[in-house]
């Protein structure tokens, strides 16, 4: 079966508004529509998942060439948690744990270069800096 895509992602590629994409693919066939129908109460919501074959199949037609879609990557989702700093400090303490460490120093240096990387480095980045900081020390 092929992937599925939301519409942010198609919107995304399309390089267009989600409003667009759910109009033109609402009624494509092999769409899966997971909304709720209109009733006089309420109006209809949709959600919609495209299968990557027929976003192709779509594009295909419209150019007049067979097109092949590349699928960006999708960023880590995360959720706020009020309880996030609990949640990091029993996570820093499990790998001084297990790495044997009771040097305060290393984890000030670890929460220093962790307030750094928040900071100001963009996150894309963080494994690069990091490898760079962790080769300057050794």
């Amino acid at each position: 079966m092929s992937e599925l895509l939301t519409v942010r992602d198609v919107a995304a590629i399309l390089r267009c508004s989600e409003d667009v994409v759910v109009k033109r693919f609402a009624k494509v066939p092999g769409v899966i529509d997971f909304g709720q129908p209109e009733n006089r109460h309420r109006r209809q919501y949709r959600i919609l998942r495209i299968p990557k074959a027929v976003l192709e199949k779509y594009l295909s037609t419209r150019a007049g060439h067979p097109v092949k879609v590349e699928i960006p990557a999708r960023p880590e989702r995360r959720r706020r948690s009020p309880s996030w700093e609990g949640a990091a400090i029993l996570n820093l303490a499990k790998a001084g744990k297990q790495n044997e460490c009771e040097d305060r120093t290393v984890y000030r240096r670890i929460a220093d270069l962790s307030r750094l990387l928040a900071a100001k480095v963009p996150e894309s980045l963080w494994p690069e800096v990091l490898e760079g900081r962790l080769d300057d020390e050794e």
